[in-house]
């Protein structure tokens, strides 16, 4: 009787091959993890769902409206001081006046709503964006980011606001994108069932 070797894949070798090989453990790693987490984790209540999505879209809604009513790059939102001068202001400048001249995309959602809404339209404005450039984006409402995401995100919509070129006819097309989205989410959210009596006694099946 003759034994035959088996054949093994070849051992990696160089950096190049070595750093391929843990990115795809890591992936196979988070691939795994993700699963198990959706196993182990309740779904969300179809009511909180459309709360959440109706908030998402209200703070849309209330950005739009802001822009049409002023647009501005350089700042989150530009005021008029009393001696009449104009200034731009961010966020961290003590809080969002009553009544600006102009906002950026990102001061028009800072403005518009709570901070978990506006948290989650910051994500939708993120989202349509990359999808104004082709790339797929997720459908429904996506995990929460963590906060260091979530500022990047705002980064990016910043520049994006501020680059050289911008019209504001762009920035209201992209806010309209995320609504329309938005839309189809709420659209294609489970709704919540009816709602059973606290008294009623549990239902058995039996057979």
């Amino acid at each position: 009787m003759m034994w035959r070797a088996e054949s093994r894949p070849a051992e990696p070798t160089t950096p190049h091959e070595i750093a391929a090989v843990i990115v795809d453990h890591r992936a196979r790693a988070l691939s795994c993890w993700h699963r198990v987490r959706r196993r182990l984790m309740p779904p969300p209540d179809a009511e909180l769902i459309l709360d959440q999505l109706n908030g998402q879209l209200a703070v849309l809604e209330g950005a739009r409206a802001e822009l049409e009513a002023g647009w501005v790059q350089g700042g989150w939102w530009s005021v008029t001081s009393a001696d009449g001068d104009q200034r731009l202001a961010t966020g961290d400048a003590g809080g969002s006046p009553a009544h600006v001249d102009g906002v950026c995309l990102v001061g028009a959602l800072a403005r518009a709503g709570s901070s978990s809404d506006v948290g989650r339209a910051v994500d939708a404005a993120y989202d349509a964006l990359w999808a104004s450039r082709g790339q797929p984006t997720p459908a429904g409402l996506p995990p929460v980011p963590s906060p260091e995401v979530r500022q990047a995100r705002v980064r990016t919509l910043t520049r994006w606001n501020d680059r050289a070129g911008r019209t504001r006819a762009e920035v209201l097309a992209l806010v309209d994108r995320a609504i329309s989205a938005t839309i189809m989410d709420l659209m294609a959210a489970p709704r919540p069932g009816p709602a059973r009596p606290a008294d009623a006694a549990p239902q058995v099946r039996t057979g």
